[in-house]
């Protein structure tokens, strides 16, 4: 294993700081707005890149209207066929079929539903399956891709309820499992990128207990940290930063993430006030949560790091032996306090390579970028970064991994580095080299 580079972090090593938080809240101001809902449900719809929002109550009228978030403004929706008006329903996005899937609720006039109704980007369809869940209403939902459907768990009709579903596109089928949450209702649950299963957390006359459901059984965490107690949240899978953001409930205006072991309770310089029944939805394209309504007025919020992590894959590689050009890639994000990893691919089996690694990709210490390496054997290779470091690594197989250890430093957040791979090419030309592609690292805090 090779020993994880640190030489470019040496530059910016003024000594170890606490770690503040690296996110905020940010009240929107969209031209229009819907009504200051409650106890809608909402999502975010990537086919159309569209958040979309259904039902809730306003001036204590149950509605049915759907509304569209285009990343600046609300526009209501018109479609031709719509779920009945109604509250404390669920919705989830099915990424897989491209549909978001509503189930449940509260209507006009009380009760409990048990409809299930999918939106496909212009209209709603109600669903038919031969089985469905009891009725009921305040019950979480989520997609799990382990098993690629959307879960249902708990809620309530007569009673609180501690059962699970799950919806595969045309029927609802009951999973079996050893173990349970106690029955609740006002709970609610989402991925964990970490764990790969779904995360449960406290609800309506419970204690503030963590669920993990991995796609056969629940189990119950024992966090060092826990949130207080609490009904009538949301949370909500943030992709860019592998966390579970968690906000919400009676006289709550705290902020939570789920790192995949533990609660970690975030500091933001901005906070929305307290509010339930409210709805988080994450906007993958735009790399953000979004919340709406649940207050007094009709308020948009934006909660996202403030200093955001980035790799880029710029320029390109020359041949190798193999016959490929290799290229970086990379499944993760250069954040402070973890390894960033970036593979190299395709190389020749088992060899090394180096990483050459500056500041720029402009400007180096030998001219101009990029340089054409023609005149010492490398026709068609290009040096794309400047060479201020040095690192080798290993290859196992026909890839090499880079690691790159980011020490938790605030300091360091917003550095911006630039690499390239040096890969061993026996025969591909006369110096028997070759480069890949350059990526630009932009360190980022969580």
């Amino acid at each position: 294993m090779q020993k994880p580079h640190r030489h470019a972090l040496v530059l910016a090593a003024l000594g170890a700081m606490p770690l503040a938080a690296q996110t905020n809240w940010t009240q929107l101001t969209p031209a229009v707005s819907p009504p200051a809902f409650t106890a809608h449900a909402m999502t975010y719809f990537p086919p159309a890149d569209r958040t979309v929002m259904f039902g809730g109550t306003f001036g204590g009228t149950r509605v049915a209207e759907t509304w569209l978030w285009d990343g600046s403004n609300w526009v209501q929706g018109n479609p031709a066929t719509s779920p009945p008006a109604r509250v404390a329903h669920s919705m989830a996005y099915d990424p897989v079929r491209g549909r978001i899937v509503l189930f449940g609720g509260i209507p006009n006039g009380g009760g409990v539903l048990g409809d299930t109704w999918e939106w496909d980007g212009n209209n709603w369809s109600q669903m038919t399956p031969a089985t469905s869940p009891p009725a009921r209403r305040s019950h979480p939902m989520a997609y799990l891709p382990t098993r690629g459907t959307v879960i249902l768990w708990g809620g309530y009709d007569t009673g609180d309820l501690n059962d699970t579903w799950e919806w595969n596109g045309s029927n609802w089928s009951q999973i079996t499992t050893a173990n349970s949450p106690p029955p609740r209702r006002a709970s609610d649950m989402a991925w964990d990128p970490i764990s790969g299963g779904l995360i449960l957390f406290s609800g309506y006359l419970m204690g503030a207990d963590t669920w993990h459901f991995d796609g056969s059984n629940w189990t119950q965490l024992t966090p060092a940290t826990s949130p207080p107690a609490r009904y009538d949240h949301s949370m909500v899978t943030d992709d860019l930063r592998h966390r579970i953001v968690m906000f919400g409930g009676p006289g709550v205006a705290d902020t939570w993430e789920w790192d995949g072991t533990d609660w970690l309770q975030r500091n933001p310089a901005t906070l929305p006030a307290a509010r339930s029944d409210t709805y988080l939805a994450y906007d993958s394209l735009r790399q953000e949560v979004l919340m709406f309504g649940a207050s007094a007025t009709s308020e948009t919020w934006r909660y996202a790091p403030t200093r955001p992590a980035g790799f880029t894959v710029l320029g390109a590689g020359c041949s190798g032996s193999l016959g490929g050009v290799p290229g970086l890639s990379s499944s993760g994000l250069p954040w402070l306090g973890e390894v960033f990893s970036v593979l190299v691919a395709p190389v020749p089996s088992n060899t090394a390579a180096v990483m050459l690694l500056g500041g720029s990709d402009t400007n180096s210490s030998v001219g101009p970028l990029p340089i054409p390496l023609g005149p010492i054997g490398m026709p068609g290779c290009t040096l794309q970064v400047d060479p201020a470091f040095t690192d080798p690594f290993a290859a196992v197989g026909t890839t090499a991994t880079w690691n790159l250890t980011i020490p938790a430093m605030p300091v360091l957040t917003t550095v911006r580095l630039f690499n390239q791979a040096l890969v061993l090419a026996p025969g591909a030309n006369a110096l028997g080299l070759v480069v890949s592609d350059h990526g630009h690292i932009v360190i980022g805090g969580k």
